[in-house]
């Protein structure tokens, strides 16, 4: 049960993050005449919402991401 509350939250975070930024560039490019509050609100979660994914999702934005770096060069032993 825990698996499946887990996906689900996961993919209304993807779509809230995929319709906010579909919002957002709609709104820079000028198609939004006079947005509504949905777009509105979500332009302005769409700071909070990149930095979830750049935080906690993204392999790069992790604090061990020293693993996604490929191996240094081996130690020579005598």
């Amino acid at each position: 049960m825990k698996r499946i509350a887990f996906l689900g939250a996961g993919f209304a975070y993807m779509v809230l993050l995929i319709e906010a930024i579909r919002a957002a560039v709609a709104w820079w490019q000028g198609e939004l005449a006079t947005p509504g509050w949905g777009d509105i609100a979500l332009i302005a979660l769409l700071p909070l919402l990149v930095w979830i994914w750049w935080r906690y999702i993204s392999p790069f934005g992790r604090p061990d991401c020293a693993k996604c770096l490929p191996p240094g060069e081996p130690e020579v032993r005598p």
